[in-house]
């Protein structure tokens, strides 16, 4: 029986063990009770591992060759059940109660932080730098991945959901083919059908060049791991603190015409982007920018930015990012949906997209299943409970496809409830 999960991708601070934390509770609370957490995140370590390195199995020196499953026999032989990490911690926190510890927020199936390899003992024991011991450590789960698959088998049955915590470095995704092998061996010796969950955080809507970035970044990690995608803003509770957006929400969310933030680079848009404000925009852009910035109107101020909107460098500089836009443009591939992690309707929104995404949504559930199965000798009647969980998963299937959608009205309501107001003047807006 296929086993169903998520694949947590994100840039560094987006909100990724957050986002686990709180997937967890919420399917939990809506009967999937066998929710954990794999932590494959070398570098999301408690402190309590941190402060107790030196004794751990997690040390990367094997240069005796001893395979994987002897360095770490101790641990397994420790840990029989998924939550054995946390009521280690808890014994240990009694001992030293005034040591501040930070242990991960989540229950977790498999933290390979403790019982694999982690990037303080890294660093410290070959000298490596964060980005370099990570990648590292990458690579040795992935050289002793089947260990890791034995752990797992060992701690699963049928009606796990699983949440995979993956770092968020950009190495791993572009230079570096060792989660996308790590992820491919998963799914075929655990039958795994997972959906990819990238997210981006919110605050790069009010950054020209930063959701350029990540809209690329986005698009690579789709095509690097080769896996049904989400794409999520996180965050999104924070977005007004974040101060005025170029464009209203849905243009983030639909992710399309990347070209028209180019004249946002530098924070503004307008008339005076250097012969740009008559093909992109009609001047609304610094009217925003001066009630928010005083400055802004300044003589010298007003010069200097000009000097430097007709340098060589600054129109290079936004021929680079309408190359980009265009890149994403061609693949066509995002759509994002706005999330706020501690609103219930905002993460069943997410678990609609990602249900549909793996499958799920055909077995949710799915107590008619075994009740079909062990319904007794007669063929018949067996037949008859076949046909009626299919029938009811065609069903489950239409209704969950029907509520899961991401329209003008919910984009609405996020914008009003956390950006205040919807601009209905943006002339960009009017088609």
């Amino acid at each position: 029986m296929p086993m169903y999960g998520q694949v947590v991708v994100g840039p560094p601070g987006s909100g990724k063990t957050t986002y686990c934390n709180g997937m967890q509770q919420y399917l939990r609370l809506v009967g999937r009770a066998d929710t954990l957490v794999i932590n494959l995140d070398p570098a999301n370590e408690s402190t309590a591992i941190t402060n107790n390195k030196a004794g751990s199995s997690s040390s990367p020196d094997h240069n005796d060759g001893a395979d994987a499953g002897e360095t770490d026999s101790a641990d397994v032989s420790s840990s029989s059940s998924p939550q054995h990490q946390g009521d280690g911690r808890d014994e240990d926190d009694k001992d030293n109660s005034n040591d501040d510890q930070i242990t991960l927020p989540y229950d977790t199936l498999l933290d390979v932080c403790e019982e694999v390899v982690n990037l303080s003992s890294v660093m410290d024991e070959l000298g490596l730098g964060p980005n370099g011991g990570l990648m590292y450590c990458m690579e040795y789960i992935e050289h002793h991945l089947d260990h890791v698959i034995s752990i797992i088998k060992s701690r699963i049955n049928p009606r796990t959901y699983l949440l995979i915590d993956l770092p968020g470095q950009v190495e791993l995704y572009t230079h570096s083919a060792c989660v996308q092998n790590i992820l491919t061996k998963l799914t075929k010796e655990l039958d795994l059908r997972l959906c990819m969950i990238n997210l981006i955080d919110a605050h790069y809507c009010a950054d020209a060049s930063k959701f350029i970035s990540a809209a690329l970044l986005s698009t690579t990690t789709m095509l690097r791991l080769e896996l049904p995608a989400v794409n999520v803003l996180s965050k999104i509770d924070m977005i007004s603190k974040y101060g005025e957006l170029p464009y209203n929400l849905d243009y983030f969310t639909e992710c399309n015409d990347l070209e028209r933030l180019v004249p946002y680079l530098d924070g503004a848009g307008g008339e005076d982007d250097v012969g740009r404000g008559g093909e992109h925009g009609d001047g609304d852009g610094d009217g925003a920018m001066c009630e928010l910035t005083p400055w802004y109107d300044d003589p010298e101020y007003v010069a200097a930015r000009t000097k430097t909107r007709r340098s060589k460098f600054f129109r290079r500089r936004q021929k680079m990012h309408e190359l980009l836009s265009e890149v994403v443009d061609d693949y066509g591939l995002l759509h994002y949906i706005p999330l706020d992690i501690s609103d219930a309707a905002s993460v069943g929104r997410v678990v609609a997209q990602v249900d549909r995404a793996n499958g799920y949504v055909f077995v949710g559930g799915g107590d008619g299943e075994g009740a079909g199965g062990g319904s007794g000798s007669d063929g018949g009647n067996g037949e008859a409970a076949e046909t009626s969980d299919e029938v009811s998963d065609m069903f489950r299937c239409a209704i969950q496809a029907e509520g899961a959608g991401w329209g003008y009205e919910q984009l609405a309501d996020v914008q009003e409830k956390f950006m205040g107001t919807f601009k209905e003047s943006i002339p960009e807006l009017q088609r």
